[in-house]
């Protein structure tokens, strides 16, 4: 009995914590949150598109390539039921905003089916982290496809992990369906698919039906946008990335050692405070093959390496080093530490490696953004990356509250940023 009203207990107080992270949301609502600094511009410029879609949805449909904006129409057209309604936009936003709280019920939910032996409200800890994302919150509060398309994304994450438990061979057909689903709302999705389908590959190499049946899925999903882009012509995707800036008009990689360097110096910040407090654990850091390979790649990378702020984006670490030193030494440094530190995750682990490589060529246009990856790194790390984790310790000696801190901390700085236009 007793240990039942502390078990109600904590539970009384996670949800009391919850319902403050909403609130705190919702002051983000009232006074124009816009951590990630570019948030407001591209509703403002969606928005636009979403009442021509009101208006003309054929011709705007048909033409969507004119538009400045390589988003998805999905979202958007969603979004211009609302405007055809002559809802206010400050109550379109508001429903958007409420609706994108699945994401975190989504991750919830894979966290419960992936960690069945722990605690259901030590895991609510973890999704926590969602609400004081600066992506989470300015893309629920302006909408944003890449939020929606995270948040279906995940559904498909949930149903691999159910999958993976149950061996269910719809749970197989759910996760494609809803993979091509989020590429439909943010492509940059789309590639992820290769990785579901490796495994599934693996698992029903003897059965070769299944594996017929999942790839004629994945085929016929995909037709639409093969014939909305290619056979129609509306290539909204070779647009630029940002439309008050002539440097970002290449969807194509321009530099791939950019990539390597400012994406995976963004995956090692969030991999700072679990690995600090040995939530992810660590091989031998002192593996001389790793440090080998960290520096000849890092060497190459920095050889060509051209990246300019006036690209905008390029991380936190790449915007410190030119804020603090007005050069790239910094940045350089901590770009070899975390070639070496996902060397060490990587390792032997092929399934560590395809996440990674996914991660560096979802992102093909010159520009790379912090909002990328977050939160979804968080959502990737403790659901189909396979680390050496300890949880246990994520609950040690209020290590939670540390790491909660660091983000926050970063949550900040995002939006000091972007008050003192850095």
């Amino acid at each position: 009995m007793s240990k039942f009203f502390i078990n109600n207990n904590f539970l009384k107080k996670e949800i009391v914590f919850f319902l403050i992270l909403y609130f705190t949301l919702l002051l983000g609502f009232i006074f124009n949150e816009n951590s990630t600094g570019g948030a407001i511009i591209d509703y403002l410029n969606q928005k636009k598109i979403s009442e021509d879609f009101a208006k003309e949805f054929g011709q705007t449909l048909f033409n969507y390539d004119s538009y400045t904006t390589r988003h998805s129409p999905v979202l958007i057209i969603f979004l211009s039921f609302f405007e055809k309604l002559n809802l206010n936009d400050y109550l379109i936003r508001f429903i958007h905003l409420n609706l994108m709280l699945c994401l975190p019920v989504i991750f919830y939910s894979c966290l419960k089916l992936k960690y069945e032996f722990l605690k259901k409200e030590k895991l609510l800890l973890l999704v926590a982290l969602i609400f004081i994302s600066p992506t989470f919150r300015s893309l629920s509060i302006w909408p944003d496809s890449r939020l929606l398309g995270l948040a279906i994304f995940s559904l498909s994450i949930y149903f691999y992990l159910k999958f993976d438990k149950e061996k269910k061979f719809k749970d197989a057909l759910l996760n494609v369906f809803c993979c091509a689903s989020s590429a439909y709302v943010s492509p940059n999705f789309s590639i992820f698919s290769l990785y579901f389908f490796v495994n599934f590959f693996i698992f029903y190499k003897s059965n070769y039906q299944q594996i017929i049946k999942l790839t004629l899925l994945n085929i016929i999903l995909s037709l639409p946008a093969i014939y909305y882009i290619f056979f129609l012509d509306i290539n909204f995707l070779n647009k630029p990335a940002a439309v008050t800036s002539i440097q970002n008009n290449n969807i194509f990689f321009n530099n791939i050692f950019n990539n390597l360097l400012l994406i995976l110096s963004i995956i090692f910040f969030y991999l700072i405070p679990f690995i600090f407090f040995k939530v992810i654990k660590l091989n031998k850091i002192y593996n001389i093959k790793n440090i080998t390979l960290s520096l000849i790649l890092t060497a190459v990378s920095i050889f060509f390496f051209d990246y300019e702020y006036s690209y905008t984006g390029g991380g936190i670490f790449y915007k410190a080093s030119i804020f603090l030193f007005q050069n790239n030494i910094l940045f350089f440094i901590i770009s070899f530490i975390s070639i070496l530190v996902i060397l060490n995750l990587s390792s032997n682990n092929y399934n560590n490696l395809i996440i990674i490589t996914l991660l560096l060529v979802s992102n093909p246009q010159i520009t790379v953004y912090h909002k990328y990856y977050d939160p979804f790194l968080i959502i990737l790390f403790f659901t189909i990356f396979r680390f050496n984790l300890n949880l246990k310790n994520l609950y040690k000696n209020n290590n939670f509250n540390y790491i909660f801190l660091f983000f926050f901390i970063f949550l900040i700085i995002n939006n000091i940023k972007h008050i003192w236009k850095i």
